[in-house]
């Protein structure tokens, strides 16, 4: 059996998961979806610790080269590297599919791996 892989929320996209469920429960009145999001994004978080890799690299450059990965969670895409030194996955971001990806991908630090 492989190893399991550390998760980790980089400050960026914890930023991510709070203004987004804010946003749904405060402007959107609907603080029982706001809390079910960010429980499911946490579940879909959590099992990136087995088989990161089974999330294919994104096309785009120069995100694909830096080995960033991407799941979508119901409107929402979310960024992440696998850092086998370290056996951790490291999430970077969690962007609203509906947004220009590159845009918002570009006016981020991504971490190297």
């Amino acid at each position: 059996m492989s190893e399991k892989y550390q998760t980790i929320i980089l400050p960026e996209a914890q930023k991510d998961i709070r203004d987004i469920v804010q946003y749904i429960a405060r402007e959107l009145a609907a603080p029982q979806a706001a809390l079910n999001l960010q429980d499911e994004f946490q579940r879909e978080i959590n099992s990136l610790a087995n088989m990161p890799k089974r999330i294919k690299t994104v096309d785009e450059q120069p995100w694909k080269d830096a080995g960033i990965r991407k799941m979508r969670v119901r409107n929402y895409y979310i960024y992440f590297l696998v850092d086998d030194n370290e056996m951790a996955v490291k999430v970077n971001a969690v962007i609203y599919v509906g947004r220009d990806q590159s845009k918002q991908m570009t006016d981020r630090v991504m971490e190297e791996l």
